[in-house]
């Protein structure tokens, strides 16, 4: 009767090798799997929030929300999140001690990861300000975004302040909150960007760049 015979150590070297580059093969393709459906999760946020701004715009007139109301109530209508979160299937669901303020929405980015309060923002996005400038108009109405399909209006961003094309364009570093550089490229080396039509494209940018003209509605005449 033969004895069993087990593995070799040279054997259980090149089975473990094996194992060894199968995941160097492999882990890279399942992050770029993972980090493309949070891209498309992104992407589907945005056009919620195209879908949101649009009908906003239909009750006042043509104007989407300002970006900041001081007059307003925290989670009703004082930031353009807040006014927006009824439309959005937000409402009621605010809490300035989270990031982003309205969490689990479509205002929380899937790629960004939740910070302290202490840097709290209302969204994972930006709001920009397109108008701005242009005969001191602060407010984004449409009649006066000559072509919409070209101007941004939202995208993926990492602070809490006034947004305008005029010095806030730059993409900034991940996890650095940096009011000159507010841009965020958090998927895959690009960022997604809402237009005023309601279309949401990635654009491929780098730190540092500037995409000010992105979001210029003078750019676009």
């Amino acid at each position: 009767m033969s004895k069993k015979k087990g593995f070799t150590l040279i054997e259980l070297l090149v089975v473990i090798a094996i194992i060894a580059l199968l995941a160097a093969i492999l882990f890279p393709v399942f992050g770029r799997a993972r980090e493309n459906a949070r891209k498309a999760t992104c992407q589907s946020n945005l056009k919620q929030i195209g879908l949101a701004m649009q009908m906003y715009s239909q009750d006042y007139d043509g104007f989407f929300p300002l970006w900041y109301n001081s007059s307003g109530t925290d989670g009703v209508n004082k930031s353009w999140v807040d006014v927006l979160a009824p439309y959005a299937n937000a409402k009621g669901k605010y809490d300035n001690s989270k990031r982003p303020w309205y969490k689990s929405t479509v205002f929380d980015c899937p790629s960004l990861e939740e910070y302290s309060a202490s840097s709290a923002a209302p969204a994972d996005y930006l709001y920009f300000a397109v108008l701005y400038g242009y005969s001191s108009c602060l407010e984004n109405e449409l009649v006066r975004i000559p072509k919409p399909s070209e101007v941004g209006i939202v995208a993926d961003g990492e602070i809490y302040s006034q947004v305008t094309y005029a010095n806030n364009g730059k993409v900034g570093t991940l996890g650095v909150v940096d009011s000159t550089s507010p841009l965020r490229n958090r998927h895959s080396e690009g960022l997604n960007i809402l237009y005023c039509d309601g279309h949401v494209k990635w654009r491929r940018a780098l730190i540092g760049n500037s995409l000010a003209d992105e979001f210029n509605a003078k750019a676009h005449l």
